[in-house]
């Protein structure tokens, strides 16, 4: 089996500009999730989709999706409560899929529903690394100089910029190991995840990094909102 995981249960705190979570904000009268769902719906390759969201917007989320979905797509989807950080949202899917009926070969990917313009070659990258490596992260080169810094005041070291990759989503694994790894986080570590990859660093578990595209970013920032509304009304017009 093919898991797909969209997480959207974020408040999207650094966005000043709307008063609702950035995933449902409605750009030519579409919330942003729902051009992410489409995208993976569209690629065909997963036979479910997990959603992770906050239980205050599950209502309105299982109502844009009967509206933007067709029934067939709909049977696929499953609204799963979101936890406090990204690591018990990931959980929270896990608990919900039958650990018991779990094959060798059943891989999990996991993405940012605020990443709505991800490519179809990103996802299937990822399907087929999870498949081959058993952990992948999606990234970018870095194109800026990075500046290092202790005290945000003082410049302590520059480092190689071709060493250095901008993470971006999906995240993917085999699911087996991808459990194996988050049961053996500590507390302490869980605190400290800001991406899901992190699962695997911080076990010291490989994990192989797959081509990225600067389209793909996450929309986090006023800036990046304004960006995504021009490229998705941009589209429209070509169309």
């Amino acid at each position: 089996m093919n898991y797909a995981v969209l997480l959207a249960g974020g408040t999207g705190r650094r966005i000043t500009s709307i008063e609702i979570p950035k995933q449902y904000y409605e750009i030519n009268e579409i919330p942003i999730i729902i051009y992410t769902l489409k995208t993976f719906i569209k690629v065909g390759s997963f036979d479910y989709i997990y959603i992770a969201v906050s239980d205050e917007f599950k209502d309105y989320v299982k109502s844009i999706i009967k509206k933007h979905i067709n029934k067939i797509n709909i049977s696929k989807i499953t609204l799963v409560s979101g936890g406090k950080e990204r690591i018990d949202s990931i959980h929270n899917v896990i608990t919900t899929i039958d650990i018991n009926n779990i094959n060798d070969d059943d891989i999990i990917v996991i993405h940012d529903a605020v990443r709505p313009f991800v490519t179809e070659k990103i996802i299937l990258d990822n399907v087929e690394g999870a498949k081959k490596y058993g952990a992948t992260v999606t990234s970018v080169p870095v194109n800026d100089t990075i500046l290092l810094s202790t005290d945000g005041d003082y410049v302590d070291r520059i480092p190689i910029r071709k060493t250095l990759f901008h993470g971006q989503s999906p995240d993917s694994f085999n699911l087996k190991t991808f459990i194996e790894l988050e049961e053996k986080l500590t507390d302490d570590q869980k605190e400290i995840i800001t991406g899901t990859s992190q699962v695997c660093t911080l076990n010291n578990y490989p994990i192989k990094m797959i081509e990225g595209d600067a389209i793909n970013f996450k929309i986090t920032t006023d800036a990046d909102l304004e960006l995504a509304e021009h490229i998705i009304l941009k589209r429209k017009e070509e169309l």
